[in-house]
């Protein structure tokens, strides 16, 4: 394949990503935490770091960049698009773009362009990728920070110059910024270097010569402070130093974990902690709320309504359902490729940059991480699995069979997430035949996620006679709006009645529509996210 054809299909690739994106949000709403990350980037770039809510994350405040530079008078004929908060979602789109850029980057480094052009066409026929790099949360930015990191990370080791070190050191401080999961990459960092370097050290130790080993130790303390240094400036410079060096026993703490870990260290807890205060004051407010549950409701799968933390597995089962069969079925069979002829694959440590993080992450959040809310907290698996497929394209390996197997599989992909085109976040790939039905699988924000409140109010409006939500927050606006009909939620009724996913599914009030879900199916939606039922007096349930 000529480099120019190559440029050519991802300039394709690039548009395609941005086209899905661009045109699919134009008509969706505010998700129920973009407000929140929009309002404290906000505060970042005002000069306040301090928290109002945990999970919030200084990088959004890129998301806050065009409505600054309308304040700006540059562009004052656009000023009113640019204030919008919905601008603010066209960064992370952005964003999106140049990790599509990096997943080609890295896989051609290793296998050659036609690998590079799969793993990059994954990346775009991601519909999960598609629908949070619409959003400004830190999901995608999450998922990014971790690729970059690990890619840096794998240059450095194939060349370890004082640049590529540095340029590793800055992504992983700059990671610890995108989402608190990226935390994860100094314990995976560590092993995926230990494999790597651990036994060359043992044989040189075992040598006769003593200096070698020594001399590399002390090489690799010394960059392992680098990075620690750097890591440290960057989470204080983007916290904006507040309370930075505040000791653990000053933190006004919520969860008993860290109350614990404060009483436990005693005379230590007074200690200044190179830290700054809300970085750590959100990862205990974040533990305090997993402890609690407070906030979250009930944690939903296959019908079945737990505590939080209830479900082993739950994003083993998110990721078999939401991700696309063909991008499941690649996957599989590069494992299988590798596992069974490793060495004609020519399987190398560079390999380990990308199988070492995924398995580490898929046991973390599937039996440590309590938060079951959604796949987009798995999001961060993804990037790295596109570039893990591209080795079935490798120079040399790339047999006509082989090209067409892929392209079947690029193209059935294609079919399947144009035929949700613009609804992404309620995504689910053809083991769920009947789309409707997807609640009885996952709820929450794996389908509902507050972003169809404008495709609800245009329903309601050629629908007068439908009854809807009367307590549902997200109905304030549109009751503003509209002179409308509303369920009572206590009780059974008849008519064309809407209910969104969660409150069907009893997230926060199981017992609230048992009486629908349990005896009825729907015969229609709004974008997957509200369902619609049709019931006939005859056949209403009476209040007990």
């Amino acid at each position: 394949m000529s480099r120019r054809l190559t440029y050519i299909l991802v300039a394709g690739a690039v548009i395609l990503l941005a086209s899905l994106e661009v045109f699919s949000i134009r008509e969706k709403s505010l998700t129920q935490d973009e407000p929140w990350h929009f309002r404290y980037g906000v505060n970042i770039l005002d000069g306040d770091a301090s928290r109002f809510v945990d999970g919030t994350m200084p990088i959004t405040a890129l998301n806050v960049v065009p409505s600054r530079v309308a304040d700006l008078g540059i562009l004052s004929r656009y000023r009113s698009a640019l204030k919008s908060v919905t601008t603010g979602r066209y960064v992370t789109i952005a964003f999106s773009i140049v990790v599509a850029l990096v997943v080609f980057a890295w896989r051609r480094h290793l296998y050659g362009y036609a690998a590079a052009l799969l793993s990059l066409f994954l990346y775009v026929l991601s519909p999960n990728m598609i629908a949070h790099a619409r959003l400004i949360t830190t999901d995608v930015y999450a998922a990014g920070m971790v690729l970059l990191a690990l890619y840096t990370l794998w240059r450095f080791t194939k060349d370890p110059s004082p640049r590529n070190g540095f340029v590793a050191a800055a992504f992983l401080g700059l990671s610890q910024i995108a989402k608190y999961a990226c935390v994860l990459l100094y314990p995976i960092a560590l092993i995926v270097l230990g494999l790597r370097y651990g036994h060359v050290l043992v044989n040189r130790i075992s040598t006769s010569n003593p200096d070698c080993p020594r001399h590399n130790l002390r090489k690799a303390l010394a960059y392992a402070i680098v990075f620690i240094l750097v890591s440290l400036v960057i989470i204080n410079a983007a916290f904006l130093f507040d309370g930075t060096f505040t000791p653990l026993n000053q933190y006004a703490l919520r969860s008993n974990g860290f109350k614990q870990i404060s009483h436990a260290l005693g005379p230590l807890a007074k200690l200044p902690l190179p830290l700054p205060y809300p970085y750590l004051d959100g990862i205990d407010w974040g533990t305090y709320r997993t402890e609690t549950g407070k906030g979250f409701g009930s944690m939903y799968l296959l019908g079945r309504l737990r505590e939080i933390g209830g479900f082993k597995g739950y994003y083993f089962l998110a990721f078999l359902f939401k991700v696309p069969l063909a991008t499941q079925a690649l996957i599989l069979i590069a494992l299988v490729l590798y596992s069974r002829r490793w060495q004609e694959y020519n399987f190398s440590w560079d390999e380990a940059f990308l199988i070492v993080p995924v398995a580490f992450l898929a046991i973390y959040f599937n039996f440590f991480f309590k938060l079951q809310i959604g796949l987009r907290h798995f999001l961060v698996v993804l990037p790295l699995l596109h570039v893990f497929c591209g080795s079935l394209l490798k120079q040399g390996l790339a047999t006509r069979r082989r090209l067409v197997t892929v392209a079947i599989l690029l193209s059935y992909q294609l079919v399947s997430i144009l035929s949700y085109f613009p609804h992404y976040i309620p995504y689910f790939n053809e083991l769920v035949w009947d789309r409707k039905r997807a609640y009885r699988i996952l709820a929450d924000s794996n389908i509902d996620w507050g972003q169809d409140r404008l495709y609800l109010e245009r329903y309601l409006k050629e629908h007068p006679d439908a009854f809807v939500e009367k307590s549902d927050w997200r109905m304030k606006r549109v009751r503003q709006r509209l002179k409308q009909q509303y369920l009572h939620p206590d009780f059974p009724d008849s008519g064309k009645i809407i209910v969104s996913v969660n409150n069907l599914a009893g997230i926060h009030d199981p017992d609230r529509y048992r009486w629908l879900r349990e005896n009825f199916e729907p015969v229609d939606h709004i974008g997957y996210s509200y369902l619609i039922f049709e019931i006939s007096p005859q056949d209403s349930l009476k209040p007990k």
